[in-house]
């Protein structure tokens, strides 16, 4: 029995991250924070926007997501993700432009069906995520 989780994070634009890690908790849809410890049972969870982390003794890193999807077994936690940034790489600047041309476009859009209000909607929601992350 390993007392590490090895955590494979990989995003659609091509960064990847591998690292053996304590524990992992992720922020599921519908159930809220779900941690996981070594040797524990398999799962596989979809993902939304929101956060995750994971800890290496007393380090806490923190990550913000735009959604994928998260399987566990045998101490393999892979995390396949839309995009992925940690916690200080978050650009105050860049977040606030994006949220503010997301409002921006949805001021405009009667459609609420049109692929672009859904595109400027998913903007905006990433960018309020991240902005949590910040305070």
């Amino acid at each position: 029995m390993s007392d590490k989780i090895h955590l494979e994070l990989i995003s659609i634009d091509g960064k990847e991250e591998y690292v053996d890690v304590d524990s992992v908790y992720v922020d599921i849809p519908y159930s809220g924070v779900l941690g996981i410890l070594p040797n524990r049972q398999s799962i596989v969870a979809m993902l939304h926007i929101g956060y995750f982390y994971y800890t290496i003794g007393d380090e806490k890193v923190v990550f913000a997501i735009s959604g994928g999807v998260l399987n566990f077994r045998d101490n393999r936690c892979v995390i396949l993700a839309d995009t992925w940034e940690k916690q200080e790489e978050l650009d105050l600047e860049r977040i606030t432009r994006a949220k503010e041309r997301a409002e921006g476009i949805l001021e405009k859009i009667d459609n609420k069906n049109s692929i672009e209000y859904q595109n400027a909607t998913f903007s905006l929601k990433k960018a309020v995520n991240r902005l949590k992350l910040l305070k």
